[in-house]
């Protein structure tokens, strides 16, 4: 649970208790002291004069019955109930930030914002065909793009980074509306001028002995460390670690190795002559993609909207055979 999720859940537990005892001010000056170590500093960082500052400190320890700053020689610091306070503080501070300024984005364009999160596997070929539908939805939405490196896209929308998630692979999650958009086959990509340049298809023996680049060094179910890899003796010499899609075009397409990726991922890679496309055997992969929605997306705009748009998703992905 995050910190601030942990937060709202003591507060809802306690309401019946007591009134909160502190405000948002009250958390925000003791952060600002702990960051300057002084309380004239703490006050200008936030506009305010340092009588006001030490009203509000003062009337923070006297709300909760605690000492929260200490003097050492000319400079303050934290008690540890203090500290305390500033770890909450810091802690949520970005989360407020975040929600004031896309308060104001929505209200100085207009237009509500959703965002998808996706993952570096993804070609992102589809971001037009989005990017036009959710325009064309009532009310018309802003698409937003939301780049997960290291961690599967689902888990922006827990985090509440991101309203939709773009995922390639067959995990569910029971609180998150899952749609299926359709199957992308994995294919081996090597530069045109490969001496497996005129070979439809590769094993991984073809293989074994180039460098191969990967987006995680970790074998996933349903990716090709996994399933291609997993049930023979032939696995590539040396892996190289590789979180950026465009890098590993491009070091391929120079001849420095080669990779396994989704087919729609180097569609236009492979369109511009920079890759050449080889179907993975002695049997083909392929991986279902899919569009998750947290709940209260789902309950804002509709299921009809998700569904919609994961139409619109799949008329751009290219589809295996």
């Amino acid at each position: 649970m995050h910190f601030c999720d942990k937060l709202i859940f003591h507060r809802n537990n306690i309401k019946n208790f007591h009134m909160n005892l502190l405000e948002w001010r009250h958390f925000r000056i003791i952060l600002s002291i702990q960051n300057s170590g002084s309380l004239t500093e703490a006050a200008k960082g936030l506009n305010l004069t340092q009588s006001a500052a030490t009203h509000q400190v003062k009337e923070a320890e006297r709300r909760l019955g605690v000492d929260l700053v200490k003097r050492r020689g000319r400079s303050l610091q934290l008690t540890a109930a203090g500290e305390s306070i500033a770890e909450a503080a810091a802690a949520c501070a970005p989360v407020l930030q975040h929600a004031e300024n896309k308060a104001r984005e929505i209200s100085h364009s207009g237009q509500q914002r959703l965002r998808i999160a996706f993952g570096p596997q993804d070609g992102l070929g589809w971001t037009v065909a989005a990017a036009d539908f959710l325009m064309a939805s009532d009310p018309p939405l802003q698409l937003d793009l939301v780049f997960s490196a290291r961690r599967p896209p689902t888990q922006c929308l827990r985090q509440d980074e991101a309203d939709l998630a773009f995922e390639v692979g067959s995990a569910q999650f029971p609180d998150f509306k899952r749609v299926y958009v359709g199957e992308d086959e994995l294919v081996c990509i090597v530069s045109p001028d490969h001496e497996l340049g005129t070979s439809s298809s590769v094993t991984t023996g073809d293989i074994a002995s180039e460098t191969y680049f990967a987006h995680s060094l970790v074998p996933q179910p349903g990716f090709e460390l996994e399933a291609f890899f997993k049930h023979t003796d032939h696995r590539p010499v040396h892996i190289a670690h590789m979180e950026s899609l465009a890098a590993i075009i491009a070091m391929v397409a120079a001849g420095r190795g080669v990779s396994i990726q989704p087919r729609s991922a180097i569609a236009q890679a492979e369109h511009d002559g920079l890759v050449a496309a080889k179907t993975l055997a002695p049997t083909p992969v392929h991986q279902p993609w899919y569009l998750h929605a947290r709940p209260d997306i789902s309950a804002t705009y509709g299921e009809a909207l998700i569904d919609g748009l994961a139409r619109a998703l799949a008329r751009s992905l290219i589809k295996g055979p």
